[in-house]
């Protein structure tokens, strides 16, 4: 398909290429409105909670306050049927691809984006700063994290994840399989982006901070394509 389109231009960044597929959207579409349930219900329980004294009423409201953000990211970015693909983004010809588990098979219906390179790397979420931040090779993302300000007192920094450009999740909490890495240490490439997520309060369902977790990184992953995606 892409020698048919003819090829790469001078500014295509094939390491960012985004490949959408309609059953795959289905697929995280049944997720994701099962993911806004859970979190619909568990906002449920945190309103019958008791709030007789200053400080779980602050606690109560806090958590509240965060269940209502985290529904409107969820219900703002909808699943979009993202495939993450692994082309090279130092190719000099396309016959490179021939035979390499980068050459994935399309179906019908398939839309394949090939971004411009970014010069940038995004940070968003519990930073002083949300802000791009101008690519400078080999530079880790703390790096990019102390351009930004650093963290706030409200940051959860155990949870801190990337978003690569090519779609694939680097997470400190590897436990859902998916994602892995450390990804303070990593050393991020244009168009990477770093999510601050914001502690989970206390206060709540044992599962609170696993479910905050897994909807940030769903809404997150969404929000970065929308950046590249026309």
């Amino acid at each position: 398909m892409l020698k048919r389109s003819g090829g790469f231009t001078q500014q295509a960044y094939p390491y960012g290429a985004v490949l959408i597929r309609r059953e795959v959207r289905d697929l995280e579409m049944t997720s994701h409105l099962e993911l806004v349930s859970r979190v619909k219900s568990e906002e449920g329980y945190l309103k019958t909670l008791p709030d007789g004294d200053a400080d779980q009423r602050n606690a109560k409201l806090t958590a509240v306050a965060q269940a209502e953000t985290t529904l409107q990211q969820l219900e703002a970015t909808p699943p979009i049927g993202r495939v993450v693909i692994h082309l090279p983004s130092n190719m000099k010809s396309l016959d490179a691809l021939t035979g390499t588990t980068a050459d994935v098979p399309l179906r019908d219906g398939d839309e394949l984006v090939i971004p411009k390179k970014a010069n940038y790397v995004l940070v968003s979420g519990q930073v002083f700063n949300p802000t791009a931040v101008s690519y400078l090779p080999g530079r880790s993302a703390k790096w990019y994290l102390s351009q930004s300000g650093g963290l706030t007192q409200v940051a959860d920094k155990s949870a801190v994840f990337v978003v690569r450009a090519d779609g694939s999740v680097l997470s400190a909490k590897n436990n859902s399989g998916f994602w892995s890495g450390d990804p303070m240490s990593a050393v991020l490439k244009p168009g990477d982006s770093i999510i601050v997520p914001e502690k989970a309060p206390k206060l709540g369902p044992r599962n609170w901070a696993t479910l905050m977790q897994a909807a940030q990184v769903a809404s997150s992953v969404a929000l970065t394509v929308a950046y590249i995606h026309p």
